[in-house]
């Protein structure tokens, strides 16, 4: 069966390129090939992840604010607080924070939330 470059001849699969080798192995179904039969004799383009980056280049990828690709960081939210009641538990403390969602001419919306209930709702200042 002839096939595209790229591609396996025998499943279809999409050939990824992954190290220097003589041949390139399909990742689907196995079947190994010779790199030039498969992708032809001209330039190639070879993607990375951040772990063949570690392994290729003795270093972790980092993105440039320093932290590490690939890494999840917790996320946490600091809001303001206000002394009010909520209207669904009656909780006195509100988180909130304001955006502009309107015209510039008009006031900003508050966004409220109850940290006891989780209940949320806006005003229109």
């Amino acid at each position: 069966m002839a096939s595209a470059r790229g591609f396996c001849e025998r499943c279809g699969a999409r050939l990824r390129l992954t190290t220097r080798a003589p041949d390139v192995r399909c990742d689907a179904c196995g079947r190994a090939r010779a790199l030039e039969d498969a992708f032809g004799d001209g330039e190639r383009e070879l993607t990375a992840g951040a772990r063949e980056f570690k392994f290729h280049h003795g270093v972790e990828a980092r993105h440039p604010n320093g932290t590490r690709v690939g890494a999840t960081e917790e996320v946490t939210r600091e809001r303001a607080t206000v002394d009010e009641k909520c209207p669904k538990c009656k909780h006195k403390g509100l988180n909130f924070y304001t955006m502009q969602l309107r015209s510039a001419d008009e006031g900003q919306t508050v966004f409220y939330e109850c940290p006891k209930c989780s209940h949320t709702f806006s005003q229109n200042n």
